[in-house]
């Protein structure tokens, strides 16, 4: 349980801290302060945009220490609860001052705008409407933060989210590792997780997506406000964790979440701007999250261009604003590019492609013996990319989310249902504009890569379109709105009770009742070999892996895969003999061969384990010696055999 409490009490002082980075930045914007929520959204995001830039900074300096992350933390932290305290009592003095009784002679605060925005002409959701979908959100978050309690496992981020900004921890710098593709991907929530790794562990890092996650529907309320007002936008936010791919991956260190988060943010500023108040600043804060977009996913570049392209039809549309949108639009682009952009210089420096590996036919891949990738495969688009497939796409995605990524990554039925109900419910200014970037989003999705986790940028809009038509079911007959209602609930509860079924399996360790060390034997294949390796081998030790999982083990691991892709070793080797003598030349000192040998699972590459085994037959283990051995049974059904093999 103590280690429970520490990865919360870590993720508590890493969202403090956040939050006294951003505060300064968003009371130097001077946008105000009235809306506390608000104020408090853009704080937290504006310091967690800045902590990875700092950190970034560091690594490329040679600086990251642990010592010196933890200093900047509680420096942070310090100056984040002082404002914390400075905000409450304010608040506590302003209504001192404003009670009925107050002496006339009291001195009076100046006059402040509400902290809530004005009333829609609409009336707020009816008592069981609202608390009760707030409180299925609450649930389902409490349902996920279980799931975020337990060690990580999820296969991508033991691949690259975790092990990345470990590795990049343990070598101080953030460096060039020339046989990982993933070593220059932009990497922004990967800063986050390496801060946590920095306090606490993978379980901090986990933590820290959960957070991302709720960020995510206070981001959506913040967008929805102005056009629902605050009472409906509560909803529109506690539909965005009660999808059930939202919620799913707040259980895992990922970055699709965070990507949402930042696309999210960068909307909000960006309808405030444009729509809303017309003030220039708010263009900086588009920027600043537009930049936080591009520093966590490629993906993010389709979603500029949607944007871009709406952008571009409201200055057609709306002349007498055209100078005030250019004006924004080139504000935006110049943040977003000196935050993002690094990121893919980065790569630039090293790749000579700065969306590597993603359009190798037109940068090319210098200095790599990698052959261009091909940006859009047929097998990742499984409708095709013809206007029949565009059609049937929100039905096979919500219905058939196996084809496009799997069942975890699902949106749910709420937000295909809202589809029909578009079509019946009144026109709401600054919706449309929303619905267009979210619509021009999934149709440039459609034409790139079909994977329903893509898709989240495009949630929070979608949840919001949602909410306006829950609104519009008032304006129906008494039947169809207690049988839209109906169906709505229980589409509301079965999300939520997804949600809190989902981590049954984890609560024994998520509550201390289980030992970490014990889950991770049952739950992740590579945590036994990586226990054996961590107990014998010296500091020196440098492993070439079939399996892509490499977060447990203390010391270097090179993924098979990418070694042989960029140097053809196997076809270099022309006797059994040389196979060892030549990985040790190179500097290997043991191997970790994982074969499937029974099941549908995900396969590995047989050629390291073929070459073992070639070895083996002629000298009968003398060169090769097996450290450890065992089955496993992994969670996609297939049985897998791993040996820890050492390099004699």
């Amino acid at each position: 349980m103590i280690q429970q409490l520490y990865s919360i009490f870590a993720f508590c002082t890493l969202a403090m801290a956040a939050f006294g980075l951003g505060r300064p930045l968003w009371r130097g914007l001077g946008l105000g302060e009235e809306d506390r929520l608000s104020a408090a959204v853009w704080s937290v995001a504006l310091g967690l945009i800045a902590a990875g830039l700092l950190w970034l900074g560091l690594g490329l300096l040679g600086l990251l220490y642990v010592p010196l992350v933890g200093v900047i933390t509680m420096v942070a932290c310090a100056w984040g609860l002082s404002e914390a305290v400075r905000g409450r009592l304010h608040v506590a003095e302003r209504e001192a001052f404003s009670l009925p009784h107050a002496s006339p002679a009291a001195p009076q605060l100046p006059d402040e705008a509400p902290e809530l925005p004005d009333e829609a002409p609409w009336g707020p959701p009816g008592r069981w409407v609202g608390r009760g979908i707030v409180a299925a959100a609450v649930c389902a978050c409490l349902g996920s933060l279980v799931g975020a309690l337990a060690p990580p496992t999820a296969g991508d981020a033991l691949c690259y989210h975790l092990e990345l900004p470990k590795t990049f921890l343990l070598q101080h710098e953030i460096g060039y590792l020339p046989y990982h593709d993933n070593a220059t991907f932009p990497l922004l929530a990967e800063m986050w997780y390496l801060w946590a790794l920095a306090l606490d562990g993978g379980v901090g890092a986990q933590l820290v997506h959960w957070g991302l996650g709720v960020l995510l529907a206070l981001a959506t309320v913040v967008l929805a406000t102005p056009l629902l007002g605050r009472p409906w936008a509560w909803v529109a936010g506690a539909l965005v964790v009660l999808t059930p791919g939202v919620n799913n991956q707040m259980t895992a260190p990922l970055n699709d979440v965070a990507l949402a988060a930042m696309t999210t943010l960068a909307l909000a500023a960006w309808w405030r701007a444009a729509f809303c108040d017309e003030d220039q600043r708010w263009f900086v804060v588009a920027g600043v999250a537009a930049g936080g977009a591009l520093g966590t996913k490629y993906i993010a570049l389709v979603f500029a261009a949607a944007l871009a392209a709406v952008w571009i039809w409201c200055m057609v549309r709306k002349p007498h604003q055209r100078r005030f949108l250019l004006q924004g639009a080139a504000v935006v682009a110049v943040v977003a590019a000196s935050i993002g952009g690094p990121w893919y210089a980065r790569a630039a420096w090293y790749r000579g492609n700065p969306v590597f590996p993603f359009l190798g036919e037109v940068f090319g891949d210098a200095g790599t013996a990698v052959s261009a990738t091909e940006t859009l495969p047929k097998d990742k688009a499984p409708l095709g990319r013809d206007l029949s497939g565009l059609l049937s796409a929100p039905w096979q995605v919500t219905m058939h989310p196996e084809r496009f990524g799997g069942r975890g990554h699902q949106l749910g039925v709420v937000l295909l249902a809202a589809v029909p109900g578009m079509v019946l419910a009144r026109r709401l200014r600054g919706l449309g504009t929303l619905l267009t970037v979210a619509l021009g989003y999934g149709v440039l999705w459609y034409l790139l890569r079909q994977n329903v986790r893509f898709l989240f940028p495009a949630v929070a809009p979608l949840c919001v379109a949602a909410t306006w038509v829950w609104i519009e079911l008032r304006r129906f007959p008494r039947p169809a709105r207690w049988i839209s209602g109906g169906a709505f609930a229980c589409a509301v509860a079965a999300s939520c009770a997804a949600a809190v079924t989902r981590c049954g399996g984890q609560v024994g360790v998520a509550v201390g009742w289980e030992d970490r060390d014990a889950y991770l034997v049952r739950h992740e294949p590579t945590y036994r070999a990586a226990a054996v390796a961590n107990a014998l081998l010296g500091a020196d030790a440098h492993l070439l892996s079939q399996d892509y999982r490499a977060f447990y083990f203390d010391h270097r691991v090179t993924r098979e895969n990418f070694y042989r892709r960029y140097t053809h070793y196997d076809r270099e080797i022309r006797r059994p003999t040389e196979f060892g003598r030549r990985l040790r030349e190179a500097g290997f000192t043991h191997l970790l061969l994982a074969e499937t040998v029974a099941g549908d699972g995900i396969g590995y590459d047989s050629t390291l384990s073929r070459l073992a085994e070639a070895q083996w037959a002629v000298d009968t283990g003398e060169s090769l010696c097996t450290l450890d051995e065992y089955f496993y049974r992994d969670a996609d059904g297939a049985l897998r055999h791993y040996r820890l093999v050492w390099l004699r």
